[in-house]
């Protein structure tokens, strides 16, 4: 009897360190945050439209930003899972995440999930391509798209045709508005 209580007492102890390990292993190694810039698209979208132009380019920047907004808006991605800080890159259609999240209000964790962007009227939609927890990889279906609102930013005349992938950069092109609708855009 002595050497059971012994033996369970080990694999307690063993397990308590397991999970304490695995605990550490998963925990951030970088402090993100949620904070983002505003970004002007509305003044951006009126100086293209007193250019004459029919293309608005949104840089990386921008499209962490309009990511991140999205989330400090909605910081629960999944169930159980909220989204403390936030890191993007944009790579052609790619949009890389690296992110810190907490798992049942309990455990910290890193994520990098990579997303495959896509227009959608109005918005962007980002795919799950690809999830890791530390290099470990994730199955994809523990994650749903993500919509980044990009239309709603805009003034209303304004209507997105398309988006066009740069390495960098995001060119977002519009429909030619009608003269009623440069009128209105431009206060005149």
């Amino acid at each position: 009897m002595k050497k059971l209580l012994i033996g369970l007492f080990v694999l307690v102890f063993l397990a308590v360190i397991a999970g304490v390990g695995a605990h550490y292993y998963v925990k951030p190694d970088r402090s993100l945050d949620l904070s983002y810039e505003e970004v002007p698209l509305k003044e951006r979208a009126i100086d293209m439209a007193k250019r004459m132009s029919l293309e608005l380019i949104l840089t990386d920047d921008d499209i962490g930003n309009l990511a991140k907004k999205s989330l400090a808006g909605n910081p629960l991605v999944e169930n159980d899972i909220v989204v403390t800080g936030a890191e993007f890159a944009l790579e052609g259609d790619r949009l890389i995440a690296d992110l810190n999240v907490l798992w049942k209000d309990w455990v910290s964790a890193e994520l990098r999930i990579t997303y495959r962007l896509r227009w959608q009227d109005p918005n962007v939609i980002a795919d799950v391509l690809e999830a890791r927890m530390k290099g470990v990889p994730l199955p994809k279906s523990m994650l749903s798209s993500r919509v980044i609102p990009i239309a709603e930013e805009l003034p209303k005349p304004l209507k997105i045709e398309s988006m066009k992938w740069g390495q960098t950069e995001v060119g977002v092109i519009f429909r030619k508005p009608s003269l009623k609708d440069l009128q209105e855009l431009i206060g005149g």
